[in-house]
C-alpha cells in the first residue's frame, strides 16, 4: 500500500516545525494510519482542512490504496502497460478530483507534491483524465511545473502527471494552449547535461514529448521547432533503458510528420543508435519503437543515402527470424519503405531480405504477410532481386497468392508477377 509514495524521496515543507494547529491525538491517529506518510505532511493537510480529522482520513485514504504501481501507458500502447493498473477500479477517487486540484494550488509545497503525485496516477484511466480536465486541473499543474526548479521533486510528479494526461487526444490541445511544451523542453535540456543523474525525470520528460506528439501534426512540428529533439537525442542514447525507450518512442511519433523525418536522420549518431539498439537489445518494446522510426523515417526520400549507409537494413533483416509478431509486422513495413528507394533494392537483396520475406509471407498473419509481399513486391523491380525469387522457385506461390487472397493481396502478387515476366523464361500469364 502506497508504494507510488514510498518510492519518491519527499521533503519537508517550507516552513515546517511546531506542532501547528492540529490536535495531538488527532495527528497520533493520521501517523498511525498513514505510517508511510511524513508527519509534517499529515500536519499541514490536518492544519488546511482546520482539524477535520474525517475529512483528513478521506484524501489520504484513496491516494494511498490506488497508488500500487509505477508503470505507465505508452503512445502506441506499450505491451509493458500493467492491465491492473488501467483497469483497476477509480470509484473511490471520483469525489476526491476537485480536492487534489485545489491541494495543487495550496501554498504548501508537501501537499503540492502529494496532490502531483495522486493526479499522476489517476491520470492513467480515461474517465480519471476527463475528471481532472473538468475539475480545472491542466492549469495549476503546468503552472507547478514552471515555478516548481528548485523542486525536483514535485516536478517529476508533475511532470508524470501530465505525460498521462497527454493520453487523451483533447488534452493534447488543452496542455498546449496552457502553454506546457515551452517550459516541459526547457527543463528536459536541464536534464540532459553530463552527470544528470535523475533517469525517472527523464523517463517521464520523454514520455510527456512523446504522448503530446502522438498522431498531433501539429504538436508533432512544435516539439522539434522549440528544441525537443536534443534531449530525446542524447537519451536514446542513456545507459538507463527505460529512459531510452522512451526517447525512441518520441522520435519514432515525432518522425510521423514529414518536415521531422530529415532533422531526425541529420543529427549526428541516431540511425547508430537505431542499429544498435537491433542488434543488441533484447526489451521488446524497445525494439518495436526503433522498428517504427526506421519505418517512419524511411518514408522521406531525402533520407535514403543516409540510411543505405547506415546499416539499419541489415540490422532489420537480421532481427525479424526471432522476433516477436508485432516487431516483424513493423520490421517488415520499414523493409518496405525501404526497398521502395531503387538504390537500396540491390542493397536489400544482398542482406538476405528476399528469404526473410518468403518465410513472412507463410506465417499465418494477415498483416505481416501483407507488409511482406509489399517489400518483395517493390524490390521485384531490381534485377538481381528478380533472379533471386525465380531461382528460390517462388513463382508457384505467388501466382497462388495473386488467385485466393484479399484484394490487396492480390494486388501485390499481381505486381510481383508483371515485374518478373521481364525474366528470360518466366511466363507473363498466369
Amino acid at each position: 500500500m502506497g508504494a507510488i509514495l514510498e518510492k519518491v524521496r519527499r521533503f519537508a515543507p517550507f516552513g515546517a516545525g511546531g506542532s501547528g494547529g492540529g490536535s495531538t491525538d488527532s495527528l497520533k491517529q493520521l501517523t498511525d494510519m498513514f505510517p508511510m506518510l511524513e508527519v509534517e505532511t499529515l500536519q499541514s493537510v490536518l492544519e488546511e482542512n482546520d482539524g477535520d480529522l474525517e475529512k483528513t482520513i478521506e484524501m489520504f485514504m484513496p491516494m494511498c490504496t490506488a497508488a500500487t504501481r509505477e508503470e505507465h501507458q505508452k503512445r502506441p500502447p506499450s505491451s509493458k502497460a500493467s492491465k491492473e493498473a488501467q483497469d483497476r477500479p477509480q470509484s473511490s477517487y471520483s469525489r476526491d478530483v476537485k480536492e487534489l486540484v485545489q491541494w495543487a494550488q495550496s501554498a504548501d509545497v508537501d501537499v503540492q507534491f502529494q496532490a502531483a503525485r495522486a493526479l499522476a496516477d489517476l491520470a492513467m484511466s480515461e474517465d480519471q483524465r476527463q475528471r481532472i480536465v473538468r475539475a480545472g486541473g491542466i492549469s495549476p499543474l503546468v503552472k507547478l511545473l514552471v515555478d516548481g526548479e528548485e523542486r525536483p521533486e514535485l516536478q517529476r510528479c508533475v511532470v508524470s502527471a501530465i505525460a498521462n494526461l497527454a493520453l487523451s487526444e483533447q488534452n493534447q490541445v488543452l496542455l498546449a494552449e496552457e502553454g506546457v511544451v515551452a517550459p516541459l523542453i526547457s527543463l528536459a535540456k536541464k536534464a540532459m547535461v553530463e552527470g544528470y543523474q535523475d533517469t525517472e525525470m527523464q523517463q517521464n520528460l520523454a514520455r510527456s514529448l512523446a504522448n503530446l506528439a502522438y498522431c498531433n501534426e501539429e504538436m508533432e512540428a512544435r516539439v522539434v521547432e522549440e528544441g525537443g529533439l536534443e534531449p530525446l537525442i542524447a537519451w536514446s542514447r542513456s545507459n538507463d533503458e527505460e529512459a531510452r525507450l522512451e526517447a525512441v518512442a518520441a522520435l519514432a511519433n515525432l518522425a510521423r510528420n514529414v518536415k521531422n523525418q530529415r532533422k531526425i536522420v541529420q543529427r549526428e549518431g541516431v540511425l547508430k543508435v537505431l542499429r544498435e539498439a537491433l542488434k543488441r537489445s533484447e526489451e521488446e518494446e524497445l525494439l518495436r519503437q526503433t522498428a517504427r522510426c526506421i519505418a517512419n523515417i524511411s518514408l522521406n526520400e531525402e533520407n535514403q543515402v543516409d540510411l543505405k549507409e547506415s546499416g539499419v537494413s541489415a540490422a532489420l533483416v537480421e532481427a525479424i527470424p526471432k522476433a516477436s509478431p508485432e516487431m516483424q509486422r513493423l520490421s517488415a513495413m520499414a523493409l518496405a519503405n525501404l526497398a521502395a528507394f531503387e538504390s537500396l533494392q540491390a542493397q536489400l537483396t544482398h542482406e538476405g531480405a528476399l528469404p526473410v520475406m518468403f518465410e513472412l509471407l507463410q506465417g499465418g498473419s494477415e498483416d505481416i504477410e501483407l507488409q511482406a509481399a509489399r517489400c518483395v513486391a517493390l524490390l521485384s523491380q531490381n534485377e538481381l532481386a528478380k533472379a533471386e525469387i525465380v531461382r528460390q522457385g517462388r513463382l508457384p506461390h505467388f501466382i497462388q497468392l495473386a488467385r485466393t487472397r484479399t484484394a490487396d493481396m492480390q494486388i501485390l502478387a499481381a505486381t510481383t508477377l508483371a515485374n518478373l515476366s521481364t525474366v528470360k523464361g518466366v511466363s507473363a500469364s498466369w
